[in-house]
């Protein structure tokens, strides 16, 4: 069964397509939802937006709101290590190698938590959505942040690569394919739980 917090951000993105493509009178009647939050984007990098429904306690909203925005990050770095994971499988077996090191995935679960522990919203506020108050929150994670972590990723799971194959493997984690894999895995996994 699907939790509302994890229904939410889906049903804002449903929202803010139906909203975009509305007449002005149907835009009226479900609220104006900001660029920043139904469009969330941060220049080579990746970003999510949460809100969560106003309890009237801010800081609570807050903490929720933040909570829910860096699962949200995890799962699009955890798609991305998964993609460039695949591409590194391919190479040994191309190579005829066997690996002795971790696999990427293991290895970033605890990195992801890490790096997101600390991370500060690039933006908060209180929006009214479907004509209710609701706190959202933008957490980001740019180039440099997502150069660091890949670093740390493979210094971390020991990988016998080239550094011609490192910079493959760099692509492949920063590739669009990787955002639109996590794109068909959070609709198929929508789909699958009704």
């Amino acid at each position: 069964m699907l939790k509302w917090k994890h229904i939410l951000p889906l049903l804002l993105l449903g929202l803010g397509l139906l909203a975009g493509c509305g007449s002005p009178s149907q835009k009226a009647g479900m609220g104006e939802i900001p660029e920043w939050v139904a469009n969330p984007q941060v220049e080579q990098g990746i970003a999510a937006t949460e809100c969560v429904p106003a309890s009237n306690n801010y800081s609570l909203d807050r903490k929720e709101a933040i909570a829910n925005a860096r699962q949200s990050l995890a799962q699009q770095i955890q798609t991305k290590v998964q993609a460039m994971d695949k591409t590194y499988q391919r190479q040994i077996e191309a190579d005829d190698k066997t690996t002795t090191g971790s696999t990427f995935e293991t290895v970033s679960k605890q990195l992801t938590e890490q790096t997101l522990k600390g991370s500060v919203p690039k933006k908060h506020a209180y929006e009214m959505l479907s004509e209710e108050k609701h706190m959202c929150v933008l957490l980001t994670m740019g180039g440099s942040q997502m150069k660091k972590f890949f670093d740390q990723l493979m210094k971390r799971s020991n990988a016998n690569v080239s550094p011609q194959d490192e910079e493959i493997l760099y692509q492949e984690f920063k590739a669009k394919q990787a955002q639109e894999e996590m794109k068909e895995e959070l609709s198929g996994s929508e789909s699958g739980s009704e």
